[in-house]
């Protein structure tokens, strides 16, 4: 059963038609994974497609009832320095549920809780994927041709064994937190925070943390409620870890952020990073501002730099062209500066461009952060203007730096 589904998943992105791409769902945690995996995948598959797939979240699918004590022992050294705590969940998150609690000093805490049934039951359906692929693709040459799903199953599963291990959000939230400090006096980083993480009352199966109050982006989203502004000051923040630190957080959704009562963005659920390497984020960097500025023959120079293999002259200038072309097009649906990019760089790979992978985590949180400009920005604002502004920011504090 669960082979066929996911048979029929692949033929929905074979057939080229979205509505087809829901059945997705049907393959429960591992579908909504899939295609947070094809999302960025534009090398792959048209970008309307890694668009339309981005939309999938886990939220979306039906969750079990759990309670603190069902996650956690009873015997648990954590219930003894309590004062008192939640045993119902204000929220979840993929296969995670958080509770409140107050230790006894008087500090509130997040308890964030595996559900290990959840965890073991979603690892069998991808081994049962993958040895199904064993024999799939000697009937079915074109899933790893078109599609490079051994590849795509390969990386579910690493990032899954990364996401699911809450000794790598400890680790990572303090990474970040470390970097945070270490720019401290960047002006447009002040409202930025992690949360304090409790790393003695931690472990792989929980993470607890400060209790932070205020509001999640998505539940601002719904509501009309987040500022154009707020998202701005996120995609300062994040565009200078991907394009200055080179390090960032990797799934930074909308129920990933919170607006707290005092007026900072908190990054949440921090286990899995994005690392891109030098050449890449400084590349990525001019292709961003040549794109806005239109300079079409300096992007095509720049793809070029960070490719693997090189081209001539008269081949880039071909390239040049090819890139104003399609940027040129006025797309009746997300016709948005991303997804212009996103084709730009699909019409790059085509030609022959080879960039290093690591490049579509940079575009997952391109992905995020487009959505929320898209339902925030008011008729006044003109985007590109504002993105090339915080680019502008980035660039001179990073010549500053290097004075």
């Amino acid at each position: 059963m669960l082979s066929s589904k996911f048979i029929n998943f692949m033929k929905a992105i074979n057939s080229g038609r979205l509505e087809k791409l829901s059945c997705v769902v049907e393959l429960g945690r591992v579908g909504v994974r899939m295609a947070e995996e094809y999302s960025t995948r534009f090398d792959l598959l048209d970008v309307e497609q890694c668009l339309y797939l981005s939309e999938f979240q886990t939220p979306q699918l039906e969750k079990a009832e759990k309670h603190l004590l069902n996650l956690v022992k009873k015997n648990d050294p954590l219930f003894s320095l309590l004062e008192y705590y939640d045993n119902y969940p204000y929220s979840y998150s993929d296969i995670n549920y958080f509770f409140k609690g107050c230790l006894k000093s008087g500090v509130e805490i997040s308890i964030k809780a595996v559900n290990p049934s959840a965890r073991n039951s979603y690892f069998k359906k991808v081994k049962k994927l993958e040895k199904s692929l064993r024999y799939q693709k000697f009937l079915r040459p074109w899933l790893n041709e078109k599609y490079q799903v051994e590849e795509i199953l390969k990386d579910l599963e690493e990032h899954s064994i990364q996401k699911f291990n809450l000794v790598n959000e400890i680790k990572f939230t303090k990474s970040m937190t470390d970097y945070l400090e270490e720019y401290k006096d960047v002006k447009f980083l002040k409202r930025i925070k992690f949360p304090k993480v409790y790393t003695y009352l931690s472990s792989e199966e929980k993470v607890a943390c400060e209790y932070i109050y205020g509001s999640y982006f998505y539940e601002l989203l719904q509501y009309n409620r987040l500022a154009y502004k707020d998202v701005l000051d996120l995609i300062r923040a994040q565009l200078f870890f991907i394009l200055k630190v080179g390090i960032f957080h990797n799934n930074l959704h909308s129920g990933n952020l919170i607006l707290s009562d005092e007026g900072n963005i908190y990054f949440l659920d921090c286990n899995s990073l994005g690392v891109l390497k030098t050449q890449t984020r400084e590349g990525l960097f001019k292709i961003l501002k040549f794109t806005l500025k239109e300079e079409f023959k300096e992007v095509a120079i720049t793809l070029n730099e960070i490719s693997e293999k090189k081209f001539t002259i008269e081949e880039i200038e071909t390239l040049a062209k090819k890139i104003e072309d399609i940027y040129s097009i006025n797309y009746t649906t997300n016709n948005t500066f991303i997804r212009k990019l996103m084709e730009i760089f699909k019409v790059a790979n085509n030609f022959g461009i080879v960039y290093d992978k690591d490049i579509f985590s940079a575009f997952k949180s391109f992905i995020y952060l487009d959505k929320m400009v898209n339902k925030t920005k008011d008729k006044n604002s003109i985007f590109k203007d504002d993105l090339l502004r915080v680019l502008d920011e980035i660039e001179e504090f990073i010549k500053s730096s290097n004075n």
